[in-house]
């Protein structure tokens, strides 16, 4: 009887801190960008086993300013970020895309729990932030474009994502 009510405490704090992750308030927002709009957010799992890697927010703005925030709950190397990007960018192989691929897999860094990345487009600029500090920027042509593929893209990753990200529409 022991064991079980150790069990259900283990499930209930489990559901405390994933409730706590996802109400913490957006870096987007928090830069007082009131331009951009929140879309949808979704926890991202990753793997056989489905580990929590990330909770995305999808903003959208005037212009069609658009905004990925990652905002990390463990820590991943760089070289698991770009076995993500590969996956999520297969679909790109023609020659016109390799700058721009070649560029986002330079700018991604390692990230930390806590840490948020975030992917921003306006017009034909594209930035990438780690914690609000400006990492890189491009006006390559196809960059924009890419940089949201995995999660909001025509083939994302994971449909479910895509649909929370985007509110269900």
């Amino acid at each position: 009887m022991a064991l079980k009510g150790v069990m259900v405490w283990v499930v209930q704090a489990g559901a405390l801190i994933a409730m706590s992750v996802l109400s913490v308030p957006s870096l987007a927002l928090d830069s007082g960008d009131n331009s951009l709009e929140l879309q949808g957010e979704a926890l991202v799992e990753i793997g056989p086993f489905g580990l929590d890697v990330y909770i995305a927010r999808f903003f959208e703005g005037a212009d069609n300013e658009r905004l990925l925030e990652l905002e990390y709950v463990r820590d991943v190397a760089r070289k698991y970020s770009h076995m993500g990007w590969e996956e999520g960018l297969k679909s790109f192989s023609d020659s016109r895309y390799q700058n721009s691929i070649r560029w986002i897999l330079e700018t991604t860094p390692d990230v930390e729990k806590g840490d948020r990345l975030t992917f921003e487009t306006k017009g034909d600029i594209t930035s990438v932030k780690l914690n609000g500090v400006l990492l890189e920027q491009t006006d390559q042509e196809h960059a924009a474009m890419l940089i949201l593929a995995p999660w909001v893209g025509i083939t994302p990753l994971d449909e479910d994502v895509k649909k929370k990200l985007l509110g269900e529409r």
